[in-house]
């Protein structure tokens, strides 16, 4: 793959849609709140990215410039409330010119409401985006596409208990072969409870029954099956917020059986504490230490285990201006290997980054944000640093 320089874009290719929704912002002088029938949004989002491609020697820099235009509806007729959100995104990249894609995303809901008791949500998303180089570790463009559409119902008589039942269909493609995150789609019946203490806490149990295929043959060389079945169990709690602070956590188990590979069947705990805690009147602070399940194909793994421990400190010098300081530090391990005597694959991730909010009017905020990141892996080809500083002006209208 030949990687060619590129002049700066003319800004003529802007798409209309944009210009449109610029236009309309400057122009108007009317604000209304959160809660309006119809929103438009804008941004331009520039990023320098000194490391583009996550190499860990012969770095390529580049600047990428994010347009997005979009779209909310958010209406209610009597009981009922449906909400449509669309965008536009239009990414370009300075050097790399075939890094470049545009989509529309979109996410829908209808909250709909039977009886008092009986309500719940039909909802569907679809989103496009690159799939990035840590772990896509070839130099061409893979745009993973993401669909979940879900339907969700909760008998509740009296608002302190609640059945829930719905199902899920989801899936994901890559525009490339990518077997250690391949091609999926899933069906899941969702089942659970949930209740309501009169202090303000919730607890809720949640399941997962689901089935799954691979948009692939099956390989019995690199133990590539073409379907699973997965259940999980979740336990879910969110304590009564106060004043000052806010707790939540998850605990979750989950297990998969592969329908012909029984070498990449796995099971594991997973789940997140956090914590948000407004330690002065301008001061906030929110933490999570959390634990992610991700399927990783490979002759040294199946899954990858990452347990992460973040933190975001926030400065409120005023209504217009935010001061943030935010950090991460993550161990992602690499489990259940089908080729025996391979070393495994451990690797440290860490992240510290700072940035600045300015919103002179409440249509308009710019946002500057820098980033220093690196990954220490156990095999020298993952390990790679980067820096990134991102740049971003936002537009709002609401009406």
């Amino acid at each position: 793959m030949s990687i060619k320089p590129k002049n700066v874009k003319s800004l003529t290719k802007v798409p209309k849609l944009i210009w449109w929704c610029l236009s309309v912002l400057y122009a108007s002088n009317t604000i209304a709140d959160e809660f309006d029938t119809l929103q438009f949004n804008a941004a331009v989002n520039k990023t320098w990215d000194n490391n583009l491609f996550r190499l860990s020697n012969n770095e390529i820099s580049d600047q990428v410039t994010t347009y997005t235009a979009g779209v909310k509806l958010d209406k209610s007729y009597s009981q009922q409330r449906f909400i449509v959100n669309l965008n536009y995104v239009d990414n370009q990249y300075q050097r790399n010119d075939f890094l470049d894609f545009n989509t529309l995303n979109y996410d829908a809901a209808w909250r709909w409401t039977l009886t008092p008791a009986l309500t719940g949500t039909l909802s569907s998303t679809k989103s496009k985006a690159l799939a990035g180089f840590a772990d896509f570790r070839t130099l061409a463009q893979n745009i993973r596409t993401t669909e979940t559409n879900q339907f969700r119902a909760e008998y509740s008589p009296h608002k302190v208990w609640a059945l829930i039942a719905g199902f899920t269909e989801s899936s994901a493609t890559n525009s490339r072969t990518f077997n250690a995150i391949p091609d999926f789609e899933y069906t899941a019946f969702d089942y659970g409870a949930s209740y309501n203490f009169t202090s303000g806490t919730s607890i809720t149990f949640l399941a997962h029954k689901r089935a799954g295929d691979f948009k692939r043959s099956i390989d019995s060389v690199s133990f590539f099956d073409n379907g699973y079945s997965e259940d999980e169990f979740e336990w879910d709690t969110v304590f009564k917020a106060t004043g000052k602070s806010n707790l939540s956590t998850k605990l979750a188990y989950l297990s998969r059986k592969y329908d012909n590979f029984g070498v990449r069947d796995y099971d594991s705990w997973l789940g997140y504490i956090r914590y948000d805690l407004l330690l002065t009147g301008k001061l906030k602070l929110n933490t999570e230490l959390a634990r992610t399940i991700g399927q990783f194909d490979t002759p040294y793994s199946s899954y990858s285990a990452t347990d992460a421990l973040t933190a975001n400190m926030s400065y409120f010098f005023s209504d217009k201006l935010i001061f943030a300081i935010n950090g991460r530090y993550a161990q992602r391990d690499f489990k259940q290997p089908v080729v025996a005597g391979l070393p495994s694959r451990t690797d440290d991730e860490r992240s510290l980054g700072a940035s600045l909010t300015w919103q002179p009017l409440r249509s308009i905020g710019l946002i500057l944000n820098s980033t220093k990141s690196s990954r220490n892996a156990s095999n020298g080809y993952n390990n790679f640093d980067f820096d990134d500083v991102t740049t971003s002006v936002t537009l709002d209208l609401k009406i």
